[in-house]
């Protein structure tokens, strides 16, 4: 089978992670350079990132599974918290009263 670089993974956490994403989409994939993470410290960070490789017929579907996957990253780092001044609560943006003290 023909495979193809989807995505180059920080670390083998991150590309265990989308390989389970794939995973739950039916779509096989290889990682290439996982074993590299015992150089840490010794190798270049460009080395030990691990390749993500997806067969060359699920490319474009595994493209969209890697943009949401983006997306959601980008969403978490701006997502805005607030504290509740009554009891010290951390609430998500989105949320108008507390969700501990309804203050």
């Amino acid at each position: 089978m023909d495979y193809r670089l989807l995505y180059k993974a920080a670390n083998n956490y991150e590309a265990y992670f989308i390989q389970g994403l794939l995973k739950n989409n039916l779509i096989k994939s290889q990682l290439l350079g996982e074993n590299l993470s015992v150089g840490i410290g010794e190798l270049p960070i460009d080395v030990i990132q691990v390749d993500i490789l997806v067969p060359k017929n699920k490319l474009n579907e595994s493209i969209k599974i890697i943009s949401d996957y983006e997306k959601n990253l980008k969403y978490k780092e701006n997502k805005i918290e607030w504290i509740c001044k009554d009891c010290k609560e951390i609430n998500p943006e989105n949320f108008g009263i507390c969700w501990n003290c309804n203050k």
